[in-house]
């Protein structure tokens, strides 16, 4: 009996341990972008990167969520919640040199906040009050238009103008949201 309570306390240990580095590591995450002002916002640890042969688990996992959640507040929040994964995915496969795969991955993202936004317009004309979601869809579309723009001036030829594009619909994106924003 003492012998399997400490093996259990030995795993619970160990997945802490493991679950606050991770923590850790999407804070880090958030402030690699420097630019002369910081946006105040935490974007989540993307979990497994388009490059491992895992990921397509992950994007199982994530459509099976979709289409198990019903509710526009609920479905923008999801949206935004990968949109987030996938810009800090993207950023990180920049980091690895895989411009490719990088933009494409942000791209899907993209298309994940530009979806959000349409289910946060949804909600707003059948009356629910999203004030909060609109807030924080706020806050993400700066620090995703940041981060692109870091990205921006770190990258070259085709890679950059394709980044300059999503940089153009992450500024539409920010305009429908703020006009969603209360007056």
């Amino acid at each position: 009996m003492k012998k399997i309570i400490i093996v259990l306390f030995f795993f619970t240990a160990v997945g802490l341990q493991s679950a606050f580095a991770q923590e850790k590591m999407s804070t880090e995450g958030a402030t690699l972008s420097p630019t002369p002002t910081p946006v105040e916002y935490q974007l989540p640890y993307p979990g497994l990167l388009p490059d491992s042969p895992l990921y397509f688990l992950k994007i199982f996992r994530d459509r099976l969520m979709d289409f198990l959640v019903a509710h526009p507040l609920k479905k923008a929040e999801l949206h935004l919640l990968q949109a987030d994964k996938r810009l800090v995915a993207g950023e990180a496969l920049f980091a690895k040199g895989k411009y490719d795969l990088s933009e494409s991955t942000i791209s899907k993202g993209e298309n994940y906040f530009e979806s959000g936004v349409a289910k946060l317009q949804e909600a707003k004309k059948q009356g629910m009050d999203a004030t909060n979601l609109i807030q924080k869809f706020s806050f993400s579309v700066k620090k995703h238009k940041q981060v692109i723009q870091n990205l921006i001036q770190k990258a070259s030829g085709d890679a950059k103008k394709r980044l300059q594009n999503t940089e153009k619909r992450i500024l539409e994106f920010e305009n429908k949201v703020n006009a969603l924003s209360p007056k």
